[in-house]
């Protein structure tokens, strides 16, 4: 079954706020200028024109991150064994790996994201590999055998806030 993850924005809210107070802003500084002789210089005012757009900018951003990080989550060789997985486990393609070890096998379910932009301030990413929902959240095989969850998605989810602080502060300067 397929594995399904939303992220959701108010970047548009946000944006239209900003440039709101930045169109009052040109204005007061526009005024200002005329009437009182006030210092304002134009290259501090388009400076500030930058953040236009900062927030829906950075969702995009995040999002790009976001895509890479999952296929490096699922590339990483960090899942461990546990005591009840077996010790070394033949892959369908052949390989033989232990622990801590990678979640590609055959490369299906790492080929079959999809990212799937709803509007401008919702993406949803898509795993429709017929194995995604029993790898992320664990699953009992045909033969009875317990694999346990292999959830790649969490770090990525867990990192996400620190990645758009980051972008922000970036776009801020």
């Amino acid at each position: 079954m397929a594995y399904q993850l939303r992220f959701e924005s108010n970047a548009f809210e946000a944006d239209s706020m900003i440039g709101k107070a930045l169109d009052g802003l040109m204005k007061v500084s526009r005024n200002a200028r005329r009437m009182a002789g006030a210092k304002v210089r134009e290259d501090e005012v388009n400076k500030l024109m930058t953040l236009r757009g900062v927030c829906q900018r950075t969702f995009e951003g995040a999002m790009d991150w976001a895509d890479k990080d999952f296929d490096q989550q699922m590339a990483s060789e960090k899942w461990p064994l546990r005591e009840d997985w077996p010790r070394i486990t033949r892959r369908k393609n052949g390989e033989v790996v232990g622990s801590p070890r990678d979640i590609i096998d055959t490369g299906s379910l790492l080929q079959s994201k999809r990212r799937d932009p709803i509007s401008s301030s919702i993406t949803e990413f898509i795993w429709e590999d017929e194995v995604a929902e029993g790898v992320h959240d664990g699953m009992v095989t045909k033969s009875g055998k317990r694999l346990p969850a292999r959830p790649w998605t969490e770090p990525t989810i867990d990192d996400i806030e620190n990645v758009i602080n980051t972008m922000m502060t970036r776009e801020g300067r």
